[in-house]
């Protein structure tokens, strides 16, 4: 059958549908298609395409994906609903998306059987399925940790090579140290640091490039105009400007970036502002290279919608490390900043804050001189990681002071001290501490606890072990009794109080870490104690999950 005789037996409605139809033979030979079907393809009229396949015409277009599915058609007479493919079209390969539906078809004038193709073009609803599938990418990747260099690192994953071929995350230094944002000047050169930094396929940036590791926009620049303005910066023929129009941009030390990366290459630029609850966070470079299209106006929104997710997580990871800081400050300012010397013994003490908390926690420990060359030392803990704690925390150490003075022997300051933490607020606070006081002149040891973990004692030549010290209920119980040890280590003996954040983990039972304390400080006693307390944090809690206190004692 001819295409004018097609054209008779079909007659006008799919002639002039605005979906493109395309009728095939047995052979998978063009026998008829409508005006419509120019669209894949512009210029190729398809008054042309009568005898011949699909790739002839259509060279651009996944051919053979179709071919392979108008045979099964033809083989099994089922049709074919909603097949997508693509074909790219104009100088830098515009991709557009198709949806396929193929079913058999008996034409009275044409014998054989035969099998339509109808194409409609779904490019926005295929883009839009993008940006949404980006968009999760997006949410589920970025944003893992309340780090804010981590969280830039994590934007880049997600935007290179999906969105860029390079990408770099430029933040202001008061965004990195966690700085309040408020009163921002506009008008005045903004400080940035180079955070995060992608190159495409992992290759190394050229060096003039990636030696410029921060800068300070001028204000009189468009780069930096438009930054404070929170407007992004898209230049799509960035690659066939001058150097003097490049200067025209940014006319800052910031030139120099450019033209670096130029030179690499890059001929298509866009430059983001980061920005969340109204404040500027910094901005993202992105680039793409040779044999690359040009960035769109549909990859600028796609990139802003991801740059306004990415900067609510870099804001709380921002307000993170300002709310850590302040409370490390509170922690620190409600320990001892001196512990009193007494001859004959060497004293180490060590506060760890936990890497994954960011408010305060309830460690705390004290040195106290009883007089007549006695010596009190207490380490504690209280429960939570809030304020209260802490707050708890510096009441207990001024209490137990307080007590200390009084000369109480350890059992009945601890009796004391469940008094006073029971009292301390209309809410439940329980601490966990041990007590221990040393006496220079019997060279002996007073110990008690409540309901804390035993101090480990290290007595040279011999294998480290746990003092059975009564361990008593955590203070705040109430009416609760304490008992005390007696011990007297050998001269050169290691006495080590500690808080649970040293011998915990998650996921493993508590006897494993205490083993391995034990098995540390006997490998380690003869070390001077300032090692002794650092050998013991780096091998048993390289990175905490709650706050460590460690105090240690050598006769």
């Amino acid at each position: 059958m001819d295409l004018a005789t097609a054209e008779t037996v079909i007659g006008d409605g799919l002639s002039r549908s605005p979906i493109s139809v395309a009728i095939f033979d047995s052979e998978l030979r063009i026998a008829w298609a409508n005006k419509a079907a120019e669209e894949p393809r512009p210029g190729c009229p398809p008054q042309a395409w009568g005898g011949r396949r699909l790739a002839q015409v259509m060279p651009e277009i996944d051919a053979d994906l179709i071919e392979r599915s108008l045979r099964r058609v033809l083989d099994t007479g089922e049709s074919v609903i909603d097949l997508v493919v693509t074909n790219r079209v104009g100088a830098w390969g515009e991709e557009h998306y198709w949806s396929c539906n193929q079913f058999p078809v008996i034409l009275p004038a044409a014998p054989g059987p035969r099998v339509v193709l109808m194409m409609r073009d779904v490019t926005e609803w295929a883009l839009s399925q993008r940006r949404q599938a980006f968009a999760d990418q997006a949410s589920a990747h970025i944003g893992q940790t309340l780090n804010t260099i981590q969280t830039a690192e994590e934007l880049l994953d997600v935007a290179v090579p999906e969105l860029a071929d390079v990408g770099a995350v430029d933040l202001l230094g008061t965004v990195i140290d966690g700085e309040d944002l408020a009163g921002q000047a506009r008008d005045e050169g903004l400080q940035l640091q180079r955070v995060a930094f992608r190159w495409a396929g992992g290759a190394p940036a050229p060096a003039d490039y990636a030696r410029l590791t921060s800068m300070q926009t001028n204000p009189e620049s468009l780069h930096h105009q438009r930054l404070v303005a929170g407007l992004p910066l898209f230049m799509p023929a960035f690659g066939a400007m001058s150097t003097e129009q490049l200067g025209q941009v940014d006319v800052g030390t910031g030139l120099e970036r450019l033209l670096a990366v130029h030179r690499a290459g890059a001929h298509s630029l866009m430059v983001v502002p980061l920005i969340a609850r109204g404040l500027i966070m910094g901005l993202v470079v992105m680039y793409r290279l040779r044999g690359r299209r040009p960035f769109t106006d549909a990859d600028l929104s796609l990139a802003a919608d991801l740059m306004s997710r990415a900067s609510l997580s870099i804001d709380n990871a921002r307000l993170y490390t300002r709310e850590r800081s302040s409370a490390l400050v509170l922690q620190r300012a409600l320990l001892p900043h001196d512990i009193p010397e007494v001859p004959g013994l060497d004293v180490c003490s060590r506060y760890v804050p936990a890497e994954t908390a960011a408010e305060a926690g309830g460690d705390w420990f004290d040195v106290i001189s009883l007089g007549s060359g006695r010596l009190g030392f207490i380490v504690g803990d209280v429960t939570g990681h809030d304020i209260r704690a802490a707050a708890a925390m510096g009441q207990l150490r001024t209490a137990t002071r307080t007590l200390a003075s009084l000369g109480l022997s350890p059992a009945e300051l601890l009796g004391r001290l469940d008094k006073v933490t029971a009292d301390l607020t209309s809410q439940e606070t329980f601490a966990t501490c041990v007590y221990a006081v040393y006496d220079a002149e019997t060279g002996d040891w007073e110990i008690a606890s409540a309901g804390h973990p035993p101090p480990v004692l290290a007595q040279p030549g011999g294998p480290a072990s746990f003092l059975e010290v009564p361990a008593g209920l955590p203070l705040g119980v109430g009416g609760a009794a304490y008992e005390a040890t007696h011990v007297r280590p050998l001269p050169g003996s290691t006495l080590v109080l500690y808080t649970d954040g040293l011998i915990e983990r998650p996921g493993a039972d508590i006897g494993s870490g205490m083993a391995s304390l034990a098995d540390a400080l006997t490998i380690i006693s003869d070390l001077p104690v300032g090692e002794v307390c650092e050998s013991l944090l780096t091998s048993l809690a390289p990175r905490p999950t709650d706050d460590i206190v460690v105090l240690l004692a050598r006769t």
